[in-house]
C-alpha cells in the first residue's frame, strides 16, 4: 500500500480559512458619520448622526459612540442624544474641523466648515422683525435677535464686534447695540418719550447717527457710541432721516422733504452746509455711499417703479442699475464696494439680493416666502468703513409717511 503524503500542516488551516471556516481575528465594524460635510454660520447649531455596523452590515443599534473634534475653535460637541448615536455641534469659529465618531476602534468622521456672516438683515420669518444674518452664499441663516418685539435696522460697528439696531421692546422704538453674536443688548437712547430709530455708526466707531422725534418732527441726530453727547445735526421743521455717512466720516448723507417732496441731501458731518443732490421731483431716498466715495447709491421712483441708481457725489452721472419693472430698493455697499445688496419683490415677495455694483451677476440670498427684503447691512471685513443699514419696510408703497 502507497503511503498518502499529507503535505504541510498549515496548508490545511490555509483551506479551512478559504471555505468560509471560523476567524480567529475579531469581528470588524464600521462606523460612518452623516452628513458627512456641513457648512454652517458662526454661533449655529446642528446635528450629526453615527451608523455603527457589524462585519456582515447589519446596523448596531445604540450602539456606544465616542465624539470628538480636531478643532475646538472652530467646532464643538456640546451634546448627545439618542443613546450616543447623535451628537449636537456648535460653531464656534471660523476655520475647518473633523468630527470624529469612534466605536470598537473603529472610526468616521464628518468635515465641518464654520464662515462667518456677510450680511445682516430684517425678516419677518417668525411672526415679527427679527435681525438674522446669512452667509455670502445664502445657505445658512441665523436669528440673532430672538425677541417678541420687533427689532431692526441692523448697522454693524467698523470693527465688527457690535451690531447697533432699534427696538421697541420698551414699548417705543429705542436705539440698541448689542454684540456680533447677539448677546448683551444694551438701550443707547433711554427715552420713553420719542421714537429712536436708524442707527448708523460713523466709520471710525466712535458716533452713531439715528432719527429721533423727540424734537416733535423727524430729525437727524448723533451721538456718542455710548448713548451720550446727543446733538441734533439736521434742526429743520421738515421731516429729515438719517442714511449713511461718508467714508471718510466727514459728510452724512440724509433725505428730506423740506422741498415739498422726497430728495437725497448731503450735510458736513456737524450739521452744516446741506445740499439738495438729486434735485428731482421724485422720491429720491435710502442714498449710500460707495466705500471709496466714488459713488453714492440710492431708491428712486423716478421711472414709475422703484429702482436703485447710481450717481456721483455732486448728484451728476445718474445710472439706473436695477432697470426692472418690478420694485428694488434699500441699496447697501459690500465693504469693498463690488457688490450692491438690496430688497426686490422680483420673485413675487421681497427677497435680499446681491448684484455687482455694474447692476450685473443677481443672486437671490434668502429663497423665504417671509419679508426679507430690508434693512440689510453688510459685515465689515477689517476696512474702515462699516456700510450703512436700510430704511425700515413700507410694503404698499415704501413711500415716506
Amino acid at each position: 500500500m502507497k503511503r498518502m503524503f499529507a503535505g504541510p500542516w498549515w496548508l490545511g488551516v490555509f483551506a479551512l480559512a478559504a471555505c468560509g471556516g471560523e476567524s480567529t481575528g475579531p469581528t470588524r465594524m464600521s462606523v460612518t458619520v452623516s452628513p458627512a460635510t456641513v457648512q454652517r454660520l458662526v454661533g449655529g447649531s446642528f446635528s450629526l448622526r453615527a451608523t455603527v455596523k457589524d462585519a456582515a452590515g447589519n446596523v448596531v443599534a445604540g450602539h456606544t459612540v465616542t465624539w470628538t473634534t480636531s478643532n475646538s475653535a472652530v467646532a464643538t460637541v456640546v451634546a448627545t442624544h439618542t443613546g450616543t448615536d447623535s451628537a449636537l455641534v456648535k460653531a464656534q469659529g471660523p476655520g475647518t474641523a473633523s468630527i470624529t465618531a469612534a466605536a470598537d476602534g473603529q472610526s468616521g468622521s464628518a468635515a465641518i466648515t464654520v464662515v462667518p456672516p456677510a450680511l445682516a438683515f430684517t425678516t419677518n420669518r417668525d411672526g415679527n422683525d427679527q435681525i438674522y444674518v446669512v452667509d455670502a452664499a445664502g445657505t445658512d441663516v441665523l436669528n440673532l435677535s430672538h425677541n417678541a418685539a420687533d427689532d431692526d435696522w441692523p448697522s454693524w460697528s467698523p470693527n465688527g464686534s457690535k451690531i447697533a439696531f432699534h427696538s421697541d421692546r420698551d414699548g417705543n422704538f429705542e436705539v440698541y447695540v448689542m454684540n456680533a453674536d447677539g448677546t448683551g443688548p444694551v438701550n443707547l437712547t433711554n427715552n420713553p418719550a420719542w421714537d429712536d430709530v436708524d442707527p448708523l455708526w460713523s466709520p471710525d466707531g466712535s458716533k452713531i447717527a439715528f432719527t429721533t422725534t423727540r424734537d416733535g418732527n423727524d430729525e437727524v441726530y448723533v451721538m456718542n457710541a455710548d448713548g451720550t453727547g446727543l446733538i441734533n445735526l439736521s434742526n429743520n421743521p421738515a421731516k429729515d432721516y438719517a442714511d449713511g455717512w461718508s467714508p471718510d466720516g466727514s459728510k452724512i448723507l440724509f433725505e428730506t422733504n423740506r422741498d415739498g417732496n422726497w430728495e437725497v441731501y448731503a450735510m458736513h458731518a456737524d450739521g452744516t452746509l446741506p445740499v439738495n443732490l438729486t434735485n428731482n421731483p421724485a422720491l429720491d431716498a435710502l442714498a449710500n455711499w460707495s466705500p471709496d466715495g466714488s459713488k453714492i447709491a440710492f431708491d428712486t421712483d423716478r421711472d414709475g417703479n422703484f429702482e436703485v441708481y447710481l450717481m456721483n457725489p455732486d448728484g451728476t452721472g445718474l445710472v439706473d442699475l436695477t432697470n426692472s419693472g418690478t420694485n428694488e430698493a434699500f441699496p447697501a455697499w459690500s465693504p469693498d464696494g463690488s457688490k450692491i445688496a438690496f430688497g426686490t419683490d422680483r420673485d413675487g415677495n421681497d427677497e435680499v439680493y446681491v448684484m455687482n455694483s455694474d447692476g450685473t451677476g443677481l443672486v437671490n440670498l434668502t429663497h423665504s416666502s417671509a419679508f426679507d427684503g430690508y434693512t440689510v447691512a453688510w459685515r465689515p471685513t477689517g476696512v474702515a468703513h462699516a456700510a450703512a443699514a436700510l430704511r425700515p419696510h413700507r410694503p404698499a408703497t415704501r413711500r415716506r409717511d
